[in-house]
């Protein structure tokens, strides 16, 4: 009987931990994402979502042609999704350096590394003019929707040839509206375009041997998580450092 009166309450008391745990639950599982200032996984993969319709990131990604343990750099990582895709590549073995030069960009890296524990990435804050990779170890180097931001792309493009073995692989993809391709440079960038064709003459001039270039590589579609306002679609370049 007294067994039996202890399993009684026992039961009740549970019963009433889950009355009062329940509501807790529904507040976490109905917590908003947070995509401006990402923390929990949650958050990541609901930012992270758009970039398989509108950027085409598996067929990026094969652009790079990369092997388990390679070392690769994601330069202007920005919120790191290409940085964990790149992680997921080269494996264990590799190394992926995860670059950007804002401080919210750091940020948003370190607490990627941290909530995916990304044990083959390192954040590297870079400068305007160095991205502060290691010379002449990676096989690859991807700059996504990134290009455009580059102030001193002669610069950074010098550098980044020299951070790449020989032989190695530059990847650029970038945006670019047809109609706003005769415009200079400085106006492009402040639409945060840039003219395939300008970047190709440039990455050229830096020693680079353009391989590759598909223009359009994306065509731009409406939609939920389109962050372009205008029709304006994605181009893709592949350059190599001679060997």
């Amino acid at each position: 009987m007294k067994m039996n009166r202890r399993l009684a309450w026992v039961c009740r008391g549970l019963m009433v931990l889950a009355t009062i745990g329940s509501p807790l639950l529904a507040f976490q599982d109905s917590r908003p994402v947070n995509l401006g200032n990402p923390s929990t996984v949650e958050d990541f993969k609901a930012g992270d979502a758009s970039r398989e319709p509108y950027q085409k990131a598996t067929d990026l990604l094969a652009a790079l042609q990369l092997s388990p343990g390679d070392w690769v750099a994601d330069v202007g990582a920005g919120g790191g999704y290409y940085s964990m895709r790149l992680a997921d590549i080269v494996g264990p073995e590799g190394k992926v350096f995860s670059e950007d030069i804002s401080d919210s960009a750091m940020r948003w890296l370190n607490t990627r590394v941290r909530t995916f524990n990304l044990r083959n990435v390192e954040v590297v804050k870079g400068d305007s003019d160095d991205p502060k990779l290691p010379a002449g170890r990676l096989a690859a180097v991807l700059i996504v929707d990134s290009y455009h931001h580059l102030t001193n792309h002669q610069a950074m493009l010098e550098k980044i040839l020299h951070a790449l073995k020989p032989g190695g692989c530059l990847v650029v993809a970038d945006y670019s509206f047809t109609e706003h391709r005769s415009r200079p440079r400085a106006d492009q960038l402040k639409l945060h375009e840039i003219d395939p064709e300008l970047a190709r003459k440039e990455i050229g001039a830096a020693g680079f041997e353009v391989v590759k270039c598909e223009d359009p590589f994306v065509k731009w579609k409406p939609g939920v998580g389109n962050t372009r306002a205008s029709a304006t679609d994605m181009w893709l370049m592949v350059a190599v450092r001679p060997k």
